[in-house]
């Protein structure tokens, strides 16, 4: 069963799409890859900088409101402050994609269209070497595309590298100048706790991908001597000689009928929870599991993704793993 798709859905597609020319892949944050970007820190071996403006030790926060932990329970939406938004013209419904992004496609003060989105705990690679900014006292980036979208970011956090994102979609002017004002809003308010939600029982909203699963597990299905990869808040990759493996934390669509994709098929990961395998057959074959952990109404809910991947070499049973894993991660995922 396909979701219908709203005018909004598909400008924020468009607009994810021209964020991953900035230098962060957000396609990642929504959907695991099978392969990890070459500039992609490995939490392994994590070196750094300390005793400069806006940086801290590896992977600690530049300030304690920053921290991952914190940042998961943080509402985007809570965050593209109205009054912010009036400065800048009109402001439209705000459209929430996951657990830590949000839009409102309002329009500026000659009504010309000004799309407003912030992501939360976004993966920081390219921005931290092109951070020559400052904003609210942190080391900032900023990048544009075709004299119609502005990316700024400001460093949360170096070793992995994390930060928060203002995307700002305007063909009509500065798209950076509204990016820096609802920037520094935005650390404003994370500073002041705003936003801050109480996660509902049994929700992954809390839960770090990469700390949750046991080494022994992560070990049985990529091999010793692995490599570890966050990106973003909710998703974590870990990278052996062959064998790769993804793990994806979601709030998303949730189809009547459990078709999440064509030519899925039910597997049983235990204790009553259905699963659904799809096998993907190209030069670096795939099994991914999916299953519900827990429905949110209004056809939404929490969806967990487990992937395994290789390149064709790499001669292993991609969906006895993806399975085998699901069902160990599944048992470390409190109960609703």
């Amino acid at each position: 069963m396909k979701r219908p798709v709203a005018v909004l859905s598909a400008i924020l597609s468009a607009t994810l799409l021209v964020a991953g020319c900035a230098g962060t892949d957000l396609a990642k944050q929504r959907f695991p890859r099978t392969t990890i970007p070459a500039n992609a820190e490995n939490v392994a071996d994590p070196t750094g900088t300390t005793g400069t403006t806006g940086t801290a030790a590896p992977g600690q926060p530049v300030e304690p409101a920053f921290a991952p932990d914190r940042l998961r329970l943080t509402d985007p939406c809570e965050l593209l402050d109205e009054d912010v938004l009036k400065g800048l013209g009109t402001p439209g419904d705000v459209s929430r994609s996951g657990f830590s992004r949000c839009s409102n496609f309002m329009t500026d003060k000659a009504g010309k269209d000004l799309a407003v989105t912030v992501d939360l705990g976004q993966t920081m690679t390219s921005e931290i070497k092109n951070a020559d900014k400052q904003l609210a006292g942190l080391r900032s980036a900023e990048q544009t595309l075709d004299n119609s979208a502005c990316f700024v970011s400001v460093i949360t956090q170096d070793k992995p590298g994390l930060g928060i994102t203002v995307q700002i979609g305007y063909k009509d002017g500065d798209a950076c100048a509204p990016g820096r004002t609802v920037a520094e809003s935005v650390v404003a308010q994370v500073r002041d706790r705003k936003g801050v939600i109480t996660p509902a029982k049994g929700s992954l909203i809390t839960l770090d991908p990469c700390a949750l699963p046991d080494a022994g597990a992560v070990e049985a299905a990529v091999g010793a001597g692995h490599r570890t990869y966050p990106y973003g808040l909710h998703n974590c990759s870990w990278v052996g000689d062959g064998p790769e493996l993804t793990v994806d934390f979601r709030h998303t669509f949730v189809p009547d009928d459990r078709e999440f994709d064509e030519g899925q098929t039910e597997v049983d990961l235990g204790g009553g929870v259905k699963g659904y395998q799809k096998a993907g057959a190209t030069a670096f074959p795939s099994c991914e599991v999916k299953w519900v952990q827990r429905e949110t109404g209004n056809d939404e809910g929490e969806v967990v993704e487990v992937k395994s991947a290789g390149p064709e070499k790499a001669q292993f049973d991609r969906c006895a793993t993806a399975v085998t894993f699901a069902k160990v991660l599944l048992a470390k995922i409190p109960k609703g």
